[in-house]
């Protein structure tokens, strides 16, 4: 996105965080009549007993170079008596208002106008607390802040996808210097400290310095006392997501063992789930029951995270890993090839017999290893040759419906690849016998004739999902021509 666009994002948010700051009320009583004052960016109004007697509306925020302005009206009592009201408001950092009826002042005040970045707006991790508090579950995945990061030209992400598009590191010093301003807030919490620290926060994606803040904190001579406090307060503040990720990458440093609960709860929503496990895993005791049911909870960028941090240190989650891992709402490449490695899916394969289960499960994982053209984790995976030649033999009892035997099909198009590159298979992870074995099976589970009929049949069938059905019948040469036009 282009500076001009980022400027008008930015010029945007400051407006609306000013006129939520100057955005004032006062009611006053006068012998049994409500005298009311408002007070905005491009307005100011005076109201007695609900009818409007006086206002002043501006064209723009500029011209408030005029910064007071006078509101003044008449009212009448029970008594038949007429009253007038005088107002005067204003001020550039401190906002003066004083109130007069009839001569006589019932109001004079001055509050500070401090623009506090977190001020005026919903807190993130109170949201999402009401969230599980009322429904047990993240219902709405929608942040506070997105109407600050959310415009024509910033569409709306998926959570937890803007952190995976993070190419590129911060500035430099840019850590440090953020970690000098957060240990100023440590010594001397108040409200210009934390401003500073928060302020510096916002300024780019915490994924971007993670690991070089990690670093420098582990460094720093702390009371963990003091820090623990600030970032609390930082995370219980936090009207900005990379606040919460900034605070939850702190606490995470630490024994946050007292905070587990929260971190649960954060960790829920998938645009935090990664921060989150990192501070349950280097911070609390016995973490990986914790993650695991993280993981089983989240469907998304969230459950690719939680399946990095996941250890498969048990047979259940290693078979969860086989079966349910790549299940999730974004692309199942991107955990098929972890999911096979923590899963153990080269053991598994060897038994003489799997359940119907284990063989979807695989077949899912294969289809993600394979990926397509431009990337084949496959050829990363250690076990490919084993893997493929187990899979393709429990075909033979299990391949029974056209959606497995696409994955069949799949495979003898990756097979089908000139001898240079199985030259190269065969340098990293490949034998000849596995190859005969693969070719082999597929071959003869290809040969019955329940494919060609399932494909006829849903080709001529009013489905509008004929994907797997065309590959296959291109596989198995079949000319669909007339049957694709007529559907």
């Amino acid at each position: 996105m282009g500076f001009k666009e980022e400027f008008k994002r930015e010029m945007r948010n400051i407006k609306n965080d000013a006129a939520k700051e100057v955005d004032k009320y006062w009611s006053i009583d006068f012998e049994g009549h409500k005298v009311e004052i408002h007070n905005k960016m491009l307005e100011e109004s005076l109201l007695v007993d609900g009818r409007m007697i006086a206002s002043n509306k501006r064209k723009s925020i500029w011209s408030h170079i005029f910064p007071y302005s006078t509101l003044s009206g008449k009212f009448q009592t029970n008594d038949g008596k007429l009253h007038k009201v005088h107002v005067k408001i204003g001020g550039f950092v401190h906002l003066n208002i004083s109130v007069k009826v009839d001569g006589k002042i019932l109001l004079k005040e001055v509050i500070t106008l401090e623009f506090l970045p977190w001020a005026n707006k919903e807190m993130i991790v109170p949201y999402l607390e009401q969230q599980i508090k009322d429904h047990n579950k993240i219902i709405n995945t929608d942040l506070p802040d997105d109407a600050y990061l959310v415009d024509e030209n910033h569409p709306k992400l998926a959570p937890g996808l803007s952190d995976q598009l993070v190419s590129e590191g911060v500035t430099p010093f840019y850590t440090k210097k953020l970690l000098k301003l957060f240990m100023e807030q440590v010594e001397n919490p108040t409200n210009q400290t934390r401003k500073a620290t928060y302020e510096k926060i916002k300024d780019e994606k915490a994924i971007s310095y993670f690991h070089e803040l990690i670093e420098l904190f582990t460094q720093e001579d702390k009371d963990e006392q003091q820090v623990k406090q600030e970032a609390i307060w930082l995370l219980e503040n936090a009207a900005h997501r990379e606040v919460v990720k900034f605070a939850v990458i702190i606490l995470g440093c630490m024994n946050c063992e007292s905070i587990k609960d929260r971190l649960q709860v954060i960790a829920l929503h998938e645009e935090f789930t990664g921060v989150a496990l990192f501070a349950l895993k280097n911070g609390t005791s016995n973490a990986n029951e914790t993650i695991w049911q993280i993981a089983k909870s989240v469907n998304g960028w969230g459950k690719i995270e939680a399946i990095n941090f996941l250890e498969p240190n048990t047979e259940e989650i290693q078979f969860w890993l086989l079966t349910e891992g790549t299940k999730n709402n974004v692309m199942n490449s991107n955990s098929s090839l972890i999911c096979a490695e923590k899963g153990k899916l080269d053991i598994m394969l060897h038994e003489s017999d799997i359940s119907k289960e284990l063989f979807i499960g695989a077949g899912e994982i294969i289809l993600g290893l394979l990926g397509n053209e431009a990337y084949q984790a496959i050829d990363d995976y250690e076990y490919a040759g084993q893997v493929l030649m187990r899979y393709t033999h429990h075909a033979k009892t299990h391949c029974r419906d056209l959606e497995q035997f696409y994955i069949l099909t799949r495979i003898a198009e990756y097979m089908n690849e000139s001898e240079e590159i199985w030259e190269e298979r065969y340098a990293a992870n490949w034998k000849s016998h596995e190859r005969q074995s693969v070719n082999d099976t597929i071959e003869v589970i290809a040969g019955n004739p329940i494919w060609v009929q399932q494909t006829l049949t849903l080709l001529q069938s009013e489905s509008t999902n004929y994907t797997q059905a065309l590959a296959v019948a291109q596989y198995l040469e079949l000319d669909v021509a007339e049957l694709v036009k007529k559907s």
